[in-house]
């Protein structure tokens, strides 16, 4: 998991100068749909590749091509492996933080007081 999450921040996977972590710190950018099992429609992939759903491993790539500017890792690599393991890892924490709120959390999202 140290590997995946040094390679999470490593803004020289890709040519944008933008790492994983430039979208996904602290969890943002994630979409309430990524608490669902793997494969499932991501909004991005959608959008930028006309593709309808895809696998954790496949998202990844897709992160590395389009926002990343990146070729993509090799499908047998290590840091293909080590990225999906700790992008598993912070997909759970995801799913525990939406079912304790009953909803996903958005650190982007604006802020609203409580009710009274």
């Amino acid at each position: 998991m140290q590997d995946g999450e040094t390679l999470f921040k490593d803004a020289k996977l890709g040519t944008s100068g933008m790492a994983c972590e430039s979208c996904h710190a602290d969890n943002a950018a994630f979409m309430p749909t990524f608490a669902e099992p793997y494969p499932h429609a991501v909004d991005m992939a959608t959008e930028k590749g006309g593709i309808d759903t895809v696998h954790l491993d496949e998202m990844i790539q897709f992160c590395m091509v389009v926002p990343m500017a990146a070729k993509p890792l090799p499908w047998d690599s290590r840091e293909l492996a080590a990225l999906t393991a700790y992008t598993a890892g912070r997909q759970k924490a995801f799913q525990a933080a939406q079912q304790a709120t009953g909803k996903a959390t958005n650190p982007c999202a604006p802020k609203t007081a409580p009710s009274p």
